[in-house]
Formats: structure tokens, sequence, C-alpha cells
């Protein structure tokens, strides 16, 4: 089974559901950028940005060293573009980055590193 960033995206979203997060959209795409999930954390009361990186073992590649320093500047340009479109002042989030390590011998045991608050300078 070839594993991609959108079964990976789908692990994602279940986790944040059980941890009592609201998605209010996947995929929100602009020219320079695209943001996997953008929830809203109801215990912190403030909007997530969530990116999601997916490997498995056999890569030797960890999901944490695919983000780039020119993937986070397209993510900021895609956050900033979210924002103004919801003509609000003064929101209140933030970024976060969900790590997924899958076996493909055993995909129902993902592994899920959620990083919260991550900085978007690099």
């Amino acid at each position: 089974m070839k594993i991609n960033g959108f079964y990976g995206e789908e692990i994602a979203t279940q986790y944040l559901k059980e941890k009592g997060y609201q998605i209010l959209e996947r995929n929100f795409r602009k020219k320079w950028g695209e943001i996997d999930i953008v929830c809203y954390d109801k215990k912190h009361k403030e909007l997530v940005f969530i990116e999601v990186k997916t490997s498995n073992p056999a890569s030797q590649i960890f999901p944490e060293e695919r983000l780039t320093s020119s993937k986070i500047k397209r993510l900021k340009k895609a956050i900033l573009s979210y924002l103004s479109s919801l003509n609000q002042e003064e929101i209140k989030w933030r970024f976060d980055f969900i790590s997924i390590s899958l076996d493909p011998k055993n995909l129902s045991s993902p592994q899920i590193k959620h990083y919260q608050n991550q900085e978007l300078e690099y």
C-alpha cells in the first residue's frame, strides 16, 4: 500500500477530533501555499493552523525533517491570507505541526506527535 499525505491528514483529523478540536476546513489552498487543516481549539479558544507530514520507516526521513524553511514561508503567507479573509481584528491563533510515522505492515498503529504553537520564523 502506498502511503500518501491524504492518509496522514485523515489520521490527524481524527486525532484532533478526539482531542476536542472543531475541524473548520481542510486543504485551504492559495497559489502560494496550502494549509492542511484549519481547526478551533475549544480549550484555548483559538484558531489553529495545522501542517501534517507523514512518512513510513522505510523512507528513513522523519516527517519533522520535511518542514523546511521555504515550506514555512509558504504556510505563513497562506495563514495570513486565511486570516484576512475572516475580516476579524485581533483573532487569537497559533500554528501546530503534526508528525505521523506509519509502518506499512501495521497501519492501525500510527505514531503521532503533535507540536503545538510552533514558530513561523526561520
